[in-house]
């Protein structure tokens, strides 16, 4: 929960330049929990990441949804089984 809040402090703090002008862009948020997590691992001896470089650096475009295409995710449902076999 700490390392969650963490990364998600460090997010909102790095600003993304737009390289294109095709896809804005987002933080990638496993990226950025493994990043704070070498961070906080860091000993004394060693000088610690640029945690927002970093995060700069692993980024994600955002893809529009193009014409035609669904926005929801493909779930299906199982049927139910049965563990009565189980029980002998």
């Amino acid at each position: 929960m700490i390392l969650y809040n963490f990364a998600e402090m460090m997010t909102s703090h790095v600003v993304i330049s737009q390289m294109d002008k095709r896809h804005p862009y987002q933080v990638n948020f496993t990226v950025a929990v493994h990043v704070c997590r070498h961070f906080l691992r860091s000993r004394d001896d060693e000088p610690p990441p640029d945690v927002e470089a970093l995060i700069r650096k692993n980024i994600l475009p955002i893809r529009p949804i193009r014409p035609g295409q669904k926005n929801t995710r493909k779930i299906r449902w199982k049927s139910v089984v049965s563990f009565v076999y189980r029980v002998a």
